[in-house]
């Protein structure tokens, strides 16, 4: 009987490290939509979903971060982390996207905290695209870049995406954990930070070339 109560209350433990080891970020305010999830614990970014609208080209489109890698050329991840927060906080994280060899997308988000607790994000991106134009249907690259800011409010994960991601060693496939490093507000300025985070989605670039040249 004992034992038995023992793995009950073993079984309950893991239930509940498993439920609270996630969390989850949505983008509430701004133009930015979509979320992301990261550790609990370490603050690592663990998946992500998001939106970008663009400016600077013929139609609406916007800019998707999504992780990935595929035969295909398709090539998303984290790049870079850190975090402003000691305690807990939404992790500052840059995304490097690339899908089917024809676009470019880099976005780099900053956290904050009003003094009424909520949680603001400055980010700043970059698209490049081929498009095709009015002359004859003939493709050129167009560019958008930009800042965008807003709110990010604190949600539930789905179930389902906790048992996924436990499944997948806490990582959608394609994620690179980046274990976040702290960064004061006065050790580096909000648009170094920004800075740094470009630098490490530029270097993912080159990696994502590279991999495309050895297919």
């Amino acid at each position: 009987m004992i034992k038995k109560l023992l793995a009950l209350a073993a079984g309950a433990v893991f239930s509940l490290n498993a439920s609270a080891g996630y969390v989850q970020y949505n983008f509430t305010g701004g133009p930015v939509t979509g979320y992301f999830i990261q550790h609990d614990d370490d603050r690592s970014i663990a998946n992500y979903f998001i939106s970008v609208p663009l400016s600077g080209f013929p139609t609406n489109i916007s800019a998707g971060f999504i992780p990935i890698t595929n035969s295909s050329g398709g090539f998303g991840t984290v790049t870079a982390a850190s975090t402003s927060f000691l305690n807990d906080g939404p992790t500052n994280f840059t995304v490097f996207d690339n899908f089917d060899n024809d676009n470019e997308s880099i976005l780099s988000l900053h956290f904050s905290m009003s003094p009424e607790g909520k949680f603001s994000y400055t980010g700043q991106y970059s698209h490049k695209q081929m498009y095709a134009t009015a002359n004859g249907g003939a493709y050129e690259w167009l560019s958008s870049s930009g800042t965008v800011s807003g709110l990010v409010t604190q949600g539930a994960v789905d179930p389902g995406t906790i048992r996924d991601l436990d499944a997948s060693g806490g990582y959608e496939y394609g994620v690179t954990p980046i274990i976040p490093a702290y960064v004061g507000a006065g050790e580096v300025p909000e648009p170094a930070s920004l800075a740094l985070l470009a630098i490490g989605a530029l270097g993912a670039a080159g990696v994502a070339r590279r991999r495309k040249a050895v297919r």
